[in-house]
């Protein structure tokens, strides 16, 4: 007689947690294409599920393909940036985050952290930490969170955080930095023509180099944003 096994399967895309979706990404990053089917499934139950491999082998294959395929669906839904969420402690005290209310008013340290962890899964944690803090005072639509003192200060607490939040922000951030190097793009291949034409009337000047080059340089980076975000949903 087979043993009953008790599986939790996530109902909705923010009923999972960040930690889960980063082990999950890890496992894809590690293995890659060389990772049976069979095993993505077992690991899959094992990370979401809360379940432990050897149960994830025993759960019938009938059952392991719609629970999979059900947690699949969900991780490849497209979230939206959420500027507002809510989490509990043990304890049971709840906190409301904020997403930064004017970014305008980013500060040096906020925007170099920022920069350095948000284009990898693994310290988007540490990217939430920056991005989301306490709201200390306001209303819905406008309010004040706490002063940026690092991001070790909610690192840990951001990997309970609904994945809903870090991909709703990764998307967000995804857009923005499109529409900002699409204008910069623009603006430097408009700097481009003009140092062409003051080449033609002064050929002793190369001042277009640097300009041809920076908008090459910008459309890479434009390029990289866009895989980073593919990779995302292609992955599962």
């Amino acid at each position: 007689m087979s043993k009953e096994i008790n599986i939790s399967v996530p109902s909705e895309q923010s009923s999972i947690p960040l930690s889960n979706y980063q082990k999950y990404v890890k496992l894809i990053q590690d293995n890659g294409e060389d990772m049976s089917d069979e095993f993505l499934s077992t690991k899959i139950l094992e990370i979401f599920c809360g379940i432990t491999l050897k149960e994830a082998y025993s759960v019938p294959v009938k059952e392991l393909d719609f629970i999979v395929s059900h947690i699949l669906g969900l991780l490849n839904k497209e979230a939206k940036l959420q500027h507002r969420f809510t989490m509990t402690d043990p304890s049971g005290k709840t906190v409301e985050f904020g997403f930064m209310p004017n970014m305008d008013e980013m500060s040096l340290g906020e925007y170099i952290d920022l920069e350095k962890y948000v284009a990898d899964w693994a310290d988007m944690h540490r990217a939430l930490a920056v991005m989301y803090r306490p709201i200390t005072k306001g209303n819905k639509d406008f309010y004040d969170i706490e002063t940026y003192e690092g991001s070790d200060k909610y690192a840990d607490i951001m990997k309970d955080a609904p994945v809903t939040v870090a991909l709703g922000a990764m998307v967000f951030f995804y857009h923005l930095g499109r529409e900002l190097l699409k204008t910069t793009v623009d603006s430097l291949a408009q700097e481009a023509k003009q140092a062409m034409q003051q080449e033609r009337n002064n050929p002793s000047e190369k001042s277009g180099d640097g300009i041809n080059q920076s908008i090459l340089s910008l459309e890479e980076m434009s390029e990289n944003l866009e895989k980073l975000l593919n990779s995302t949903y292609t992955n599962v």
